[in-house]
């Protein structure tokens, strides 16, 4: 052990980003370690093959366990999923703050909450994308919406648009990183960290390996901070002998999805995510158009064995609904073992949820003009209309191919310390020199794209963080 580091800020996604930035501002000497590469946006093609290898967590093929089975996907990159997913942009809900508030018995301050987030915006560059860009995948979510009454509106995006029609997501790797880097912060990459050991008050040694050539060394620092994302943080914190409420509440947004087809154009090569959401149905279940490149509308028409439809790609798009779930999962320490297990049980409301969704979602898309549907569901076959639509009813709940892009809650803030394992001030209750900033922290699911609340949560914690230690002097 030969270096020493006032914060080890553990990954560099959202909430890392954010408290790292924030506290290598201050002049603090900060080491921010990141399991997988640093790649810029330019160095990688949007939702391709190379992606998935690249700035994904095993190439996001990993799964919870249960019935039905919830495939997840994780960005494992400098950046986290802010350089991967679709940039979508929600504050918390006023009512679900309210849900967290009284279930986990904590009080935000609403107005340094919404400080929190104005910052965030103003850094993310948060707007809506210019109508000219809009694509026809995304409209008709709107379409089948107004023919049924029901809301739908367009999500604004961390993206940054220029005159001359371009534009550019502002991920981490364009904002917070190199202002981090700027301030002095530094980062080390292909770098895993495998444990934490208390050595004395507010004196730590975090133990690393380097993925690239097996080699192990020991940091020293006065704080931790885990930003490693609701798996791997949770994951850490078992192998470090921390136990108590860790890992035991993993919350997701299990979704469903539909490949439509419609008579017309409605897709293009490199359309990305739509911008549209429909929230009449909203917290319970929510809808959204997806990735609907070829090579994803492939994987999905694979699911109904209907493959021979792939020449029409461009009359498709591909369209989910995620529920806001009862059920949770949990995340093991298994002996001799790299990984976690990861299992979720769906509770019997979310499992009628699902269908509910998928139905609901079946019926907009027909009033939008959808010819056919290809279900993801393990030996489904197509649906050719609002009729058939009620043999969902009939399909085993274990028969949906499930997925997530949402994990959260696994490392849940509250104000009782018998009951969850991170303080209001974003510390474990356990020890006051290891903190907690990235999705682990949230409540509950958020019901909507949990980033922005990730990223304002983080800076009300780097702002306490901050203040603590300028008392302490």
């Amino acid at each position: 052990m030969n270096q020493k580091y006032k914060f080890l800020v553990l990954g560099s996604g959202p909430g890392g980003s954010v408290i790292g930035s924030e506290l290598a501002k201050k002049g603090h000497k900060v080491l921010m370690i990141e399991r997988g590469n640093y790649l810029n946006l330019e160095k990688k093609i949007e939702y391709s093959t190379y992606e998935m290898l690249t700035k994904y967590k095993n190439a996001g093929l990993t799964a919870m366990l249960g019935s039905p089975v919830v495939n997840y996907a994780e960005g494992s990159c400098v950046g986290g999923g802010s350089e991967v997913n679709s940039g979508l942009y929600h504050r918390l809900p006023a009512d679900i703050l309210d849900e967290w508030e009284n279930n986990n018995n904590i009080l935000f301050d609403r107005e340094e909450l919404c400080k929190a987030y104005e910052f965030v915006e103003n850094e993310l560059s948060i707007s809506y994308m210019p109508d000219k860009q809009i694509p026809e995948a995304s409209h008709i979510l709107q379409r089948g919406s107004d023919k049924l009454g029901w809301k739908c509106s367009e999500i604004p995006r961390w993206y940054k648009y220029f005159d001359d029609g371009s534009f550019k997501r502002q991920s981490m790797t364009e904002t917070f990183i190199p202002k981090f880097l700027k301030s002095g912060g530094e980062i080390r990459t292909n770098t895993e960290a495998l444990k934490i050991k208390k050595i004395a008050k507010n004196k730590n040694i975090v133990y690393l390996k380097n993925l690239l050539n097996g080699s192990k060394e020991s940091i020293e620092c006065d704080y931790v901070v885990l930003s490693c994302g609701a798996i791997d943080s949770a994951h850490l914190l078992l192998r470090s002998g921390f136990k108590k409420n860790i890992g035991n509440k993993l919350k997701a947004h299990p979704s469903f999805k539909f490949i439509a087809l419609f008579d017309e154009v409605i897709n293009k090569k490199n359309m990305g995510v739509p911008v549209h959401q429909v929230k009449e149905f909203a917290p319970k279940i929510s809808m959204g158009c997806s990735i609907s490149n070829k090579q994803f509308i492939g994987i999905g028409l694979n699911d109904s064995n209907s493959t021979s439809y792939i020449d029409q790609w461009d009359k498709m798009s591909s369209y989910y609904i995620s529920i806001k779930p009862k059920g949770n999962g949990s995340i093991f320490n298994l002996p001799f073992c790299k990984s976690p297990l990861v299992s979720f049980k769906l509770h019997p409301e979310d499992k009628a949820n699902l269908k509910r969704g998928a139905k609901l979602l079946g019926k907009l898309l027909f009033s939008a003009g959808a010819i056919k549907l290809f279900p993801s569901l393990k030996r489904g076959n197509p649906i050719n209309s609002l009729e058939e639509i009620k043999i969902l009813e009939r399909i085993d709940i274990k028969d949906f191919n499930l997925m997530t892009i949402h994990l959260f809650s696994s490392i849940q803030m509250g104000g009782d310390k018998e009951k969850f394992p991170v303080s209001p001030e974003g510390c474990l209750w356990s020890d006051s020199s290891i903190y907690v900033a990235d999705s682990s922290i949230l409540c509950d699911s958020p019901s909507v794209n949990p980033q922005g609340t990730i990223m304002a949560l983080s800076k009300l914690i780097s702002d306490k963080l901050l203040n603590k230690i300028q008392n302490e002097i």
